[in-house]
C-alpha cells in the first residue's frame, strides 16, 4: 500500500484484514451457550468488545464473568451440552432512495441480527413460566454467545425475542424440546474474539455449599472418604443438635430446603432433622442411638441458581 493509500486508510477508520501466514483453522458452525445480562452490567464487569479487542478482557474470562453475574441475580446462562443455536447471514438495510446514476438503493450498514437456538430443558415447569415472562419483552439484555472457539458479545442493542415455545409433535417417539430467537439491529454482525477454553462453557451455574458449623461438642466431621459428608456424633446415644449451613460467596437472598435420602419431596413435619427456609440451620432433635440418616441440603438463590450438599448423620449405640 503506497502512503497516500495508507493515510486514507486510517483517516476512513478502516480496520486491517487479516492475512494470514497460516490457516487460522475452522469453526463448528452453530452457538454452543447463550447468556442474557441485564443491560449494562457486562461492562460494569469489564466485558465489551472494545476491551475484547484491545486484550484488556481476555476471552476465556467471560463466562467467569456472566457466571458471576448469575450469581448476583445479573444473567441468565444457557450452557453447552443442553443448547444449540444458528446465526443467518443478516438482512442489510437499504437506503430509502437511490440517487445519482445508482438503480438501487445503497446498504446503511446497519443489519438485522437473528439468532435462533433450541433448548434441550425448555419443557419443564420453572422454564415455560420464565419464558413466559420474557416473550413480554419488559427487560432490556445484552447478550453473549459462543461457538466453539469465540466469544461474541451484543451489547448496547435493542434486542427482543421471537418464536419462543415448545411443539407437541403427536409423535411418541420424538422428545418435547423448546426454543426462541433473537432479534436486534446492529451496525454491523458481532466480531468473534478468541480463543476460549469451551469446557468452562458446559454445566449450569452452581452455588457452592460450605460445611456447616457444628457444635463440636456433639458432632464432628468424619475424616473418612465418601461422596457423601459423614457427621458422627461424638458420644453415643441420642442427638440433638445444630449445623449451621452458608454458602459461600452468597449470604443473602436465599431458599433453603431439607430432602431425606432418595426423596423428590422434603422432609416432613415431625422428622428429626429439620432446616430453617431463610437461615439455613439445621435443627436434629432426638435422632435414635444407633442409626444413620442420609440428607440432601439445597440452596436456591433469588435467580434460581441452585446448590446441593450431601451428608449422613451418625449415631452410636448409647
Amino acid at each position: 500500500m503506497s502512503g497516500l493509500n495508507l493515510v486514507m486508510a486510517c483517516a476512513n477508520e478502516a480496520p486491517c484484514a487479516e492475512n494470514f501466514l497460516t490457516s487460522p483453522g475452522s469453526e463448528k458452525s452453530n452457538i454452543i451457550a447463550f447468556a442474557l445480562a441485564k443491560k449494562g452490567a457486562l461492562l460494569t464487569d469489564s466485558v465489551s468488545e472494545a476491551l475484547l479487542s484491545d486484550g484488556t478482557t481476555d476471552p476465556s474470562d467471560v463466562i467467569g464473568i456472566v457466571r458471576a453475574l448469575q450469581l448476583e441475580g445479573k444473567a441468565f446462562y444457557f450452557p453447552s451440552g443442553r443448547l444449540n443455536g444458528k446465526k443467518p447471514k443478516p438482512e442489510e438495510k437499504m437506503a430509502s432512495q437511490a440517487f445519482g446514476l445508482r438503480t438501487d438503493a445503497a446498504p446503511t450498514g446497519d443489519v438485522t441480527n437473528m439468532l435462533q437456538f433450541t433448548y434441550e430443558y425448555f419443557f419443564s415447569t420453572q422454564t415455560v413460566k420464565w419464558f413466559n415472562w420474557l416473550r413480554k419483552n419488559l427487560e432490556q439484555y445484552d447478550a453473549v454467545y459462543w461457538t466453539e472457539s469465540k466469544v461474541h458479545i451484543i451489547e448496547g442493542k435493542d434486542l427482543t425475542f421471537h418464536n419462543i415455545g415448545y411443539e407437541i409433535t403427536g409423535n411418541a417417539g420424538e422428545t418435547i424440546y423448546g426454543g426462541f430467537d433473537v432479534k436486534y439491529l446492529g451496525d454491523g454482525e458481532p466480531v468473534p474474539y478468541g480463543p476460549i477454553d469451551n469446557s468452562l462453557l458446559l454445566d449450569f451455574t452452581t452455588l457452592t455449599i460450605s460445611n456447616p458449623t457444628l457444635d463440636a461438642l456433639k458432632l464432628a466431621l468424619a475424616t473418612c472418604s465418601s461422596t457423601c459428608n459423614v457427621f458422627k456424633a461424638v458420644a453415643g446415644g441420642a442427638l440433638s443438635t445444630t449445623l449451621q449451613f452458608a454458602v459461600t460467596g452468597n449470604a443473602s437472598c436465599l431458599t433453603w430446603e431439607l430432602y431425606p435420602d432418595c426423596s423428590p419431596t422434603t422432609v416432613l413435619v415431625g422428622d428429626t432433622a429439620q432446616i430453617n427456609a431463610i437461615t439455613g440451620l439445621v435443627t436434629v432433635t432426638a435422632q435414635a442411638a444407633n442409626v444413620k440418616k442420609k440428607y440432601t441440603v439445597m440452596a436456591i438463590s433469588d435467580s434460581c441458581v441452585v446448590g446441593s450438599y450431601c451428608m449422613e448423620i451418625v449415631t452410636t449405640p448409647a
